[in-house]
């Protein structure tokens, strides 16, 4: 896992704020578990999946009035779930034109 990576999950992970409560301690367990499965993606389907996944549990808990209705919070998780996919597809484009070619092909 790269630097950008980690850094963009960390700021994924604290995008949302929970109660201190027991609730609350499971509901960021969740959340947190769901940005790991974006950081361990090694594919853009699956990128995208587990950021829809995430971004749908963020909504289900304002739906649910678990956490409070925040436009600053939905556009950040969204911000940092798009910047964070041109960087995957970005260094995965990268890594891919770095793959020399078999012998005989040009």
């Amino acid at each position: 896992m790269n630097l950008p990576t980690i850094a963009f999950a960390r700021c994924l992970k604290g995008a949302v704020s929970f109660a201190e409560t027991i609730q609350g301690h499971r509901q960021r367990r969740a959340w947190e578990r769901l940005v790991s499965y974006i950081e361990s993606s090694d594919s853009l389907s699956g990128f995208d999946r587990d950021a829809a996944f995430a971004q749908g549990y963020a909504q289900a808990l304002v739906d649910g009035e678990q956490i409070e209705i925040s436009t600053e919070r939905d556009l950040l998780i969204i911000s940092i779930v798009d910047e964070w996919q041109r960087h995957f597809i970005r260094s995965n484009f990268s890594a891919t034109c770095n793959t020399p070619l078999p012998q005989g092909h040009s």
